[in-house]
């Protein structure tokens, strides 16, 4: 059942990143809370599971990195993060978009710290 779940909430967070993926002019821009929240979800789920290693985890995590607002160009992490840290880095990404706190710093920063240090092998 959990399974499905995860299934259900990746499902949707590909299909709100496939609808909001217009072409180049939009990467820069963040797709709403609404798709930015599902793609997290769909993370938390995957990292609660383990399945830091799948290509499923992969496509979610760059759909995250990419709808939720761009990236800031800084050096990689030295070191990936486990996926105990990685998962409390979306619990926080998750409490941030919750609270409508999505383009406060606080937000920015923990996605920028989560897309160095938890991605995909």
């Amino acid at each position: 059942m959990r399974n499905s779940s995860v299934a259900l909430v990746f499902a949707t967070a590909l299909a709100a990143v496939l609808c909001c993926s217009a072409g180049p002019a939009l990467s820069e821009q963040r797709s709403g809370a609404g798709p930015c929240r599902q793609g997290v979800l769909a993370l938390i789920g995957m990292l609660d599971d383990g399945d830091q290693k799948s290509a499923d985890y992969k496509h979610a995590f760059t759909a995250v990195v990419s709808t939720c607002g761009p990236v800031a160009k800084t050096k990689p992490a030295s070191k990936p993060a486990g996926a105990a840290q990685c998962r409390k880095l979306a619990g926080y990404m998750l409490d941030e978009i919750e609270s409508n706190r999505m383009n406060g710093r606080a937000f920015v920063e923990v996605r920028d710290t989560f897309a160095q240090a938890c991605a995909p092998n």
